[in-house]
């Protein structure tokens, strides 16, 4: 086993009965350890597939799980009798008789239970333990606004999809670095794990030989988080995001391209910003600062890297509606598209090891871009500027960044290679191979565990 998997072990065995991380095929999550350390009643909430409901099962000593239906009836579930379907208002009866008796209660999918049981629900507080989830991001708006009788009496745990951090390190005991560090891109999508149980050759390789399938799953998916959120995914929506995939990162351009469409009736900025606003809230988009960047201020992109990739092969060649497309056609634009998604999954990584702010630098005139940069948490200055390399680097790669990173003030410069390091770096250059990828990961989770700790 890799060092950090017996870390990982430990780590693990404090928040579940099990012999070894790697016998569990478990992706290890923080929020493991925030679930456990959270003693009262709570709200677990989140963009849809992220693991929420797996959590709490796996997690939760509960003695009812309620799931309510989109026909708003109820699954409710006991340990040792076979689930049975009901009434919403009796599964609301008796998650309060086992509330009153200091019970674990959970309720899934708490987005759809109608407001007028939270009334219920409150009456019992402090009493046992409620644990609400709820797969949607809105929901928790709703809870916490002023008129709503759960305020002050649940804690939020916003669920998004996995830290890399922690998903390369859950893999390291059975991929080794290199292996862990390129499947972890894409795994931050717990649900794909079954669909690849093997784990093997490259990340892209799979999502090339099964595009069609994962496209299907990914718009099936973004349909039930507008859904879920009270939203219709319109062809604005769509489209939106699939340009967001292919590359345009920019609201303007993304609007120019939306009007072409007759979708807008504007190419003015102004209505697309919004519109990725709402993406963003629901938790699709993220938004990462442009640093020394002339004329735009924020890069749009996928929440997911995965998402990323199926939507931009779904734009470029529309395997969203061709089940046949032979998968060596797609195997440069699917390695490109992930190299992209590897590029800004470091930068997340290297920002959280650093203890600051994930940004990007465009540089001016063609002279490319400064893949990672990341800036004190005032966001003033640039701490460190790192190049990223889906193969090896060479000694040109390593000039390369250092001319990069003088060009935009930053203090500390690297290289993340993995491929490896063909040479030894010049100095003032900080090379990090897949084992030292590997190791930052482990470090962000052995801090994540031990402020966890300290906090309890």
């Amino acid at each position: 086993m890799h060092s950090g998997g017996y870390i990982l072990a430990g780590i693990f065995q404090r928040v579940y009965r099990a012999e070894a991380l790697e016998e569990t095929h478990v992706l290890w999550r923080r929020e493991f350890l925030e679930l456990k350390r959270r003693s009262g009643w709570l709200l677990v909430y989140g963009r849809r597939k992220t693991g929420k409901s797996f959590m709490a099962r796996l997690l939760l000593p509960w003695r009812l799980y309620v799931t309510v239906t989109r026909d708003l009836s109820a699954v409710v579930e006991e340990p040792g009798k076979k689930p049975t379907v009901t009434e919403i208002g009796e599964a609301m009866s008796r998650a309060v008789e086992l509330l009153a008796e200091d019970g674990v209660v959970v309720v899934d999918e708490f987005q759809r239970l109608p407001e007028r049981y939270w009334d219920l629900l409150a009456t019992r507080h402090p009493e046992g333990r409620l644990v609400l989830v709820a797969s949607s991001l809105g929901v928790a708006n709703r809870v916490f606004d002023r008129r709503s009788p759960l305020l002050g009496l649940v804690l939020p745990l916003r669920v998004d999809p996995l830290r890399y951090a922690d998903v390369v390190s859950s893999l390291l005991p059975r991929l080794g670095p290199r292996h862990a560090l390129l499947w972890g891109v894409v795994l931050r999508e717990p649900w794909l794990l079954p669909l690849a149980p093997g784990l093997e050759g490259e990340p892209w390789r799979f999502i090339a030989g099964n595009a069609y399938m994962l496209a299907q799953m990914a718009r099936g998916l973004i349909g039930e988080v507008f859904e879920e959120e009270e939203r219709r995914l319109t062809r604005l929506y769509e489209a939106a995001l699939r340009l967001l995939a292919a590359g345009v990162w920019s609201s303007a351009k993304l609007a120019g391209l939306l009007y072409q469409r007759g979708l807008l009736s504007s190419p003015g900025a102004g209505p697309a910003t919004g519109l990725l606003d709402r993406l963003s809230e629901i938790g699709l988009v993220a938004k990462t600062r442009l640093w020394r960047t002339r004329g735009a201020r924020v890069y749009y992109r996928h929440s997911s890297p995965l998402l990323a990739i199926v939507y931009g092969l779904a734009e470029i060649y529309g395997v969203d509606e061709h089940p046949h497309r032979d998968p060596e056609l797609l195997l440069d634009a699917t390695r490109s598209l992930y190299a992209r998604e590897l590029q800004f999954t470091l930068g997340e990584l290297l920002a959280e090891h650093h203890g600051g702010l994930q940004a990007y630098t465009i540089l001016p005139d063609g002279q490319g871009d400064v893949d990672v940069v990341v800036l004190d948490h005032g966001g003033r200055r640039a701490i460190a500027a790192y190049e990223v390399k889906l193969g090896p680097c060479s000694q040109s790669d390593m000039k390369t960044v250092l001319q990069r990173a003088e060009a935009i003030g930053a203090r500390r410069v690297g290289i993340a290679c993995l491929g490896g390091i063909e040479s030894p770096p010049p100095p003032g250059l900080e090379a990090l191979g897949p084992q030292e990828l590997a190791e930052t990961a482990i470090g962000c989770v052995k801090k994540a565990a031990t402020s966890t700790q300290h906090e309890a």
